[in-house]
């Protein structure tokens, strides 16, 4: 029997100016849009951000998706996308915009009855956000080319209907501000994807839907799920 076993690689985002760059962590922030909060039955924290985490092996990057195994009401959410080219502890505001490298626009799937039944039980959400390509992201295009992303507009369409639509603005909590509040809670490290919330609109989808995600100065994310 072998000593040593081998982990998988952790994927590579695309970038629009070439080259790749390894994904680490994967954080979400749920509830970050006022009106999905409500929607969600549910409200925006304003003490702290709320999140949970996707194991790295969840991201992918199309040209198509698998439809997940456990889930009858596979639920859609367009968020802008993150991507740390350094990270650390205790970030300040101004450290937390130079950890970020660039942007891109993504897709948290959720297996929502999955969800929901962790819920009543009183349960981690993990069965119903960490799965299979449940973390889709387009290319990362660099900060250096945008600035600070904190307005634009973000939508979906799914087979050319809008669905979801919203501008970055209505954030409650902006992505530097939600950089140093994780920093404060483990070390950020080069390569965590950070997946800053949903507008309102969320809804299922289906084998054979084709989903198209925009985020104004961003390239779009397109993909047909299978």
């Amino acid at each position: 029997m072998s000593d040593h076993w081998n982990s998988p690689a952790h994927p590579e985002c695309t970038l629009t100016l070439g080259g790749t760059r390894p994904v680490n962590r994967v954080f979400c922030i749920a509830k970050n849009y006022e009106e999905h909060a409500r929607e969600m039955g549910g409200a925006v924290d304003r003490q702290a951000p709320f999140h949970f985490q996707k194991s790295f092996d969840s991201v992918v990057f199309g040209p198509t998706v698998s439809y997940p195994r456990m889930t009858e009401n596979l639920h859609h959410e367009v968020e802008l996308v993150a991507m740390l080219g350094s990270g650390g502890d205790n970030l300040s505001l101004a450290e937390a915009e130079s950890a970020i490298f660039g942007y891109a626009v993504g897709i948290d799937f959720t297996r929502r009855d999955r969800q929901a039944e962790a819920k009543e039980k009183g349960r981690p959400w993990e069965i119903g956000k960490s799965f299979d390509e449940s973390a889709v992201v387009g290319p990362v295009t660099p900060k250096s080319e945008l600035g600070l992303l904190t307005r634009g507009a973000i939508r979906l369409t799914v087979n050319e209907r809008l669905v979801q639509s919203g501008d970055l603005s209505q954030m409650a909590y902006q992505t530097v501000e939600l950089i140093a509040y994780l920093s404060t809670l483990q070390t950020l490290k080069a390569g965590d994807l950070i997946f800053t919330g949903t507008p309102s609109g969320v809804g299922a989808v289906g084998s054979g839907d084709r989903l198209r995600a925009e985020i104004e100065g961003l390239s779009p994310l397109s993909f047909e799920l299978i």
